[in-house]
Order: C-alpha cells, then structure tokens, then sequence
C-alpha cells in the first residue's frame, strides 16, 4: 500500500519544511527502511516562498484556488497512494505514524481514522499557571471526544481508503467544517471501522498566542454547534467571516 500525504499550504514558509520531514520521519522504521509514501502539497496560491521551498522537498506541488475543501479535493484527486492522510501544514506527525495507519489499514475492515491532538503550548503557558491548567484541560477534554464522538477536525490528520474517499465523494463544499463533515459521513459509513489512533499529533498554537486563548476556544464552540444545529454555510460565512 501507497499512503498520499496532502499538505494544505497558504503562506507556511516558517512550517513547510519541518512538516514535510517529520512525514518522513513517520514512514521510517527503526531499521532505516522506508514505507512507499507520496507527498503533495495543494497550495491555495502563496506568496511567501512556500511554493518555492516545497517544489524541491515533495513529490508534488498543485497550485489552485484558495479554500481548504477546494485543496484537499485537488490534491486527493492527483494522488497515487491506496491511503489519503490529509495534513495541515502547521501539524507534525509523530514518529511512526504512517507505520501504524499501514499497520490498522492492513484490516480490510478498517476504513480510516485520525489521531489523537496535542497543542505546542510552550509559548503561551509560560505566561502563567491558570493558562497552563486551562491549556491542559482543553487538551484533555479535545482527546475525549474525539475518541467518544469520532469527529475529528483537520488537524488530527484524517486518513481514509482512497477507494472510500471517492465513494463519499470527498470533502463537500463547505466553507467551514468540512473536516467535521467529512469525519461525520466517515463514521456514519461504518462506525467501528472508522478508528481513532492513539499517538497524538502536535499541532501550532498560533491562532491561540494571536487571538487569546478564550477567544477561539469560544469561537469554535460556537461555530461548531451553529453548523450542528443547521446554520447554513452563508449564515455561517456573513456571522464568523471577519472573526479571525
């Protein structure tokens, strides 16, 4: 089995090139043999030297419209691999990661999953204890419903079948949660076939230090349940649009 690693990008020049080698890291075994891995990175239209940077570390680079649906779509569609594991370019794989999705996948049953999510709160922290606590306790409660509800958001990097993703029809267009939408239709395809792997993920804080820690954690909350309790994806856009 191949896995296709897609890496969303839009101006992640200071993120790029770790992301990309920590992918490698995690087809490696200890031995030094490597699994078969195809990396692409669908790119919403940088300007920063992103492109640049990744034409010469990937398998691919695909330049296309800007729009997280509109680039994990494009870079599924040009993917070789068995296996799609979709990847922000702000999250870092653990080491032996595409080890275990092989490992799961060799399941026929096993359709797909994600992992497990820790955040790089180091920075924001620092700043005082209740943070720390309030930062851990985020982490904590993320991790138990992932695994209770199977709903995992972009960052956890979602796998599936390619052969699954073509049946569902990828990501729909959605201006937001498509990731919580697709997971959701995942799940709903077969429940106990749709797998939460247990290593974490460790993932930016970045809107975190610029927004404050309350202020997304709120926005998300609220984001998700509009989207759940039915809001439509242009009362979503004309209420949360300017948010960040």
């Amino acid at each position: 089995m191949i896995v296709s690693i897609i890496i969303i990008t839009l101006n992640e020049i200071e993120n790029i090139e770790e992301t990309i080698n920590k992918v490698r890291l995690a087809a490696r075994f200890p031995s030094g043999k490597v699994l078969p891995i195809e990396i692409i990175v669908s790119d919403g239209g940088s300007t920063d030297g992103t492109i640049e940077l990744a034409k010469n570390l990937v398998d691919k680079v695909i330049i296309g419209p800007k729009g997280r649906y509109l680039q994990l779509n494009t870079g599924a569609k040009q993917a070789k691999g068995d296996i799609l594991l979709f990847l922000h370019a702000d999250t870092i794989l653990p080491k032996g990661a595409i080890i275990r999705i092989i490992y799961r996948l060799k399941n026929p049953n096993i359709i797909g999953g994600g992992f497990k999510k820790n955040w790089n709160w180091n920075p924001m922290i620092k700043r005082s204890s209740f943070l720390k606590f309030a930062a851990f306790w985020w982490q904590g409660l993320g991790n138990w419903l992932v695994r209770l509800l199977r709903t995992f958001p972009g960052d956890n990097a979602i796998f599936v079948r390619k052969s699954i993703y073509e049946e569902l029809k990828g990501f729909r267009p959605l201006w937001i949660c498509e990731d919580f939408d697709f997971s959701r239709r995942l799940k709903k395809y077969n429940k106990d076939r749709f797998i939460c792997i247990h290593s974490a993920v460790l993932t930016s804080t970045r809107r975190y230090e610029t927004y404050g820690f309350f202020y997304v954690i709120f926005f998300w909350f609220w984001i998700y349940w509009f989207w759940r309790l039915g809001m439509s994806q242009k009362q979503l856009e004309v209420k949360f649009k300017n948010v960040f």
